[in-house]
């Protein structure tokens, strides 16, 4: 079970930075991963949960919970900079939904007891009620074309149930409605490319059946996909409006993650990564969709203690070791960024509930323009040095030292300038750490010169 207690703190929206810092894992006793994953700090402050991490070209942006309530955090050059959204905090078994409008601007569905609406104005966040029915920890947002937002989000019923509801909003509000009795867990909502709406959701948060609910002429139609052992789904369309959609599938103590899709109106279902015997992987699955009809999944396997990563298409999957993470509230999500390479939200449940970024590139080589509400990032760090190599001051305790060519450390360096005119101009190499976690490291080339 995925819920756990956020405890309200006093205060209103700030914005904090977090100084930049990256590490690449190096787990011996853990399986060879076929890509270099770098792994981002996002904030080790709080304690979080459920992030959902949305790419605007190369730069990621993430909706997430905490014990400091709703916040958001995009890259720009010095950094993370995160910001609290609303105070309110709740229990939550599901992540905020994020979406872009044509400005580039945010706008995020989110649960604080009953569902809410934020959007980023330029300015300020915008904030208001979308149904003050106790409903929502399952939650799912799109804007149509003319940026007007439909929200399907669920409202339990008894201890392992849910129902469905569905939302959209005009000028005089919100109007929510109640559209299935039962199945409305882990809802996940799309817009095809005739402006319909269809909805992937599940009949409970533990097992049961998976189900697809389409708007057509006549009203709206529900399928059954799965009838039974599904939970934790995620869904994405093709160009053509068909879904596809990531479930974990669960076998008694063993569980696996599956994948299903709709061809020519029949439901057909894959084992993408199948559990070895007496664990589970699956859970806290996302998908998302690149140009070339490769699917991308992010999920958890909980008895190993694994954030993992697939792709691939029906009957032809790879999957790999992304990082180490804990048993419980991993909450992953992924997204691609504008070249399709996968980035991975999640929250590292063994390191106090911090939220990492995994990227399969790294962020520091980030050129993007400011515009359009997206942010710039550039190399935090200098690539050539003449006299001093300033390093950026960052918000955990950190060991650096400078090697030379030969692996030979040459020096101890610290936050701010540091004096290197001593040394021979050439090839050096910084290497970062963590206090305590040697095993997660970042290493970076600077060449010096007169």
């Amino acid at each position: 079970m995925r819920m756990k207690l956020m405890i309200r703190k006093q205060g209103g929206s700030v914005m904090h930075r977090v100084g930049f810092f990256v590490v690449v894992a190096v787990m011996l006793t853990a399986p060879t991963a076929t890509a270099e994953w770098r792994h981002y700090v996002v904030d080790s402050v709080t304690e979080n949960l459920l992030p959902r991490v949305r790419m605007q070209g190369r730069v990621p942006h993430i909706a997430f919970y905490s014990d400091a309530g709703l916040e958001y955090a995009v890259w720009d050059s010095a950094g993370w900079v995160r910001e609290t959204v609303d105070i309110t905090t709740s229990n939550h078994n599901g992540n905020p939904s994020l979406v872009f409008d044509r400005d580039g601007h945010p706008h995020i569905a989110w649960f604080r007891g009953t569902p809410w609406y934020a959007r980023w104005d330029g300015s300020t966040w915008l904030t208001e009620e979308i149904d003050s029915d106790s409903s929502g920890d399952y939650i799912s947002m799109v804007l149509d074309d003319a940026g007007i937002p439909r929200v399907a989000y669920s409202k339990r019923r008894g201890m392992f149930g849910f129902m469905l509801k569905f939302a959209e909003r005009d000028s005089q509000g919100w109007h929510p409605a109640l559209l299935d009795s039962v199945g409305g867990a882990d809802c996940v909502l799309a817009i095809d490319t005739l402006g319909r709406f269809c909805i992937s959701h599940c009949q409970s948060w533990s097992s049961g059946a998976l189900f697809f609910t389409a708007q057509t002429e006549s009203g709206w139609v529900k399928e059954t996909v799965v009838p039974d052992n599904a939970s934790q789904s995620k869904m994405v369309l093709d160009e053509s409006g068909n879904p596809h959609i990531s479930y974990f599938g669960s076998r008694g103590d063993d569980g696996d993650l599956c994948y299903a899709e709709r061809v020519g109106g029949a439901w057909r279902t894959d084992i993408v990564d199948p559990g070895p015997p007496g664990c589970k992987r699956g859970w806290d699955n996302w998908i998302a969709r690149d140009r070339s009809g490769t699917y991308h999944i992010s999920y958890h396997a909980h008895n190993e203690g694994q954030l993992r990563y697939a792709r691939g298409t029906y009957g032809n999957w790879q999957s790999e070791f992304v990082n180490s993470v804990g048993g419980w509230n991993v909450g992953s999500s992924i997204d691609l960024d504008e070249l399709d390479r996968p980035v991975i939200a999640y929250v590292h449940e063994d390191q106090a509930f911090r939220l990492y970024l995994s990227a399969a590139y790294d962020l520091t080589g980030i050129e993007d323009t400011a515009d359009g509400g997206r942010m710039k990032a550039e190399l935090p760090l200098p690539t050539i040095v003449r006299g001093v190599l300033r390093l950026p001051v960052s918000p955990f305790t950190m060991h650096t030292s400078l090697f030379d060519m030969t692996g030979r450390q040459v020096m101890a360096l610290h936050p701010g300038a540091n004096d290197v005119r001593m040394l021979a101009p050439g090839v050096y190499f910084i290497r970062e750490a963590v206090s305590g976690e040697w095993s997660a490291v970042s290493v970076r080339k600077v060449i010096i010169q007169r």
